[in-house]
């Protein structure tokens, strides 16, 4: 008994010393930023840059493409790693197409001031929303999240009037997200940025797109299932084998980008233009 008790102490100190550490050091995991600055897009890009201020004065850098005639806007709101640019070429054919594209970049990211966090994320995404809607009034927007981004596009669609919302990669919740991989440590109270979509979704009364690799790692594709079980408009789905996370940048075929093209289209054709 008497050598039982120091192990289980020592047991009981290292997992109170980890759980400290997760709690302490969970902004860098979920928010890891890095990828250098986000500069002027590359010469012959359809991709300019631009500038906004959001609602706590920070000044916030990000791209974006102009939409042809009668073209919705895209409000693009990337994954927590790399920066806005790294989504150029992802998005170049829809640019191409005539959609408008904003590559919407956060605090902390690509070189702009402040420190992510779920609530500096979804405000960055407001002002560069207002921006798109300022510079083309009239224009319909399209929310399209990636990964944590789709925490944000849920969150904006939620108290936006916008035309529809595509979720790549979508989770329930980072929360469940944390909790499914660190089941030994209280997740759930340790949590500062639980981004809690489904909780959101049903605020969310416009069309809602999931696609989904069926590989994802990082995100398991039930989320997408229940996400899309979940919205109240659902407007159909892609999950694809073989693709890991997020769908659009991890598909190596067109299956990705065909399907976020014909839900576009979709839309198109329901909002008349």
């Amino acid at each position: 008994m008497k050598r039982v008790l120091p192990i289980f102490l020592v047991l009981a100190l290292a997992w109170f010393l980890a759980v400290i550490l997760l709690w302490w050091f969970q902004e860098r995991a979920l928010f890891p930023a890095g990828g250098g600055v986000l500069d002027d897009p590359p010469p012959g890009s359809r991709f300019s840059a631009h500038v906004t201020h959001t609602a706590d004065e920070l000044r916030l850098q990000f791209w974006a493409a102009d939409p042809g005639p009668g073209m919705p806007v895209i409000l693009y709101l990337h994954g927590n790693g790399g920066h806005a640019g790294h989504r150029e070429q992802a998005l170049h054919p829809f640019a191409t197409a005539g959609y408008g594209v904003v590559l919407a970049e956060y605090r902390g990211y690509g070189g702009n001031p402040g420190f992510p966090t779920e609530g500096g994320l979804i405000a960055d995404a407001r002002a560069q929303a207002d921006w798109a809607l300022t510079r083309w009034p009239g224009t319909p927007l399209v929310i399209w999240g990636e990964s944590i981004g789709t925490g944000v596009a849920v969150a904006l669609a939620s108290e936006r009037q916008v035309a529809g919302v595509l979720l790549d990669s979508p989770f329930t919740s980072v929360r469940q997200v944390a909790a499914d991989v660190f089941r030994w440590a209280p997740v759930r109270l340790l949590l500062r940025h639980p981004f809690d979509s489904l909780a959101r979704l049903p605020g969310v009364r416009v069309p809602v797109f999931v696609m989904h690799g069926e590989r994802d790692e990082v995100v398991p594709v039930e989320h997408g299932r229940r996400m899309l079980a979940a919205a109240p408009c659902p407007a159909g789905s892609a999950f694809m084998p073989g693709v890991g996370h997020p769908a659009l940048l991890a598909d190596r075929g067109t299956a990705a980008k065909e399907a976020a093209i014909a839900f576009l289209a979709r839309l198109r054709v329901q909002g008349g233009q």
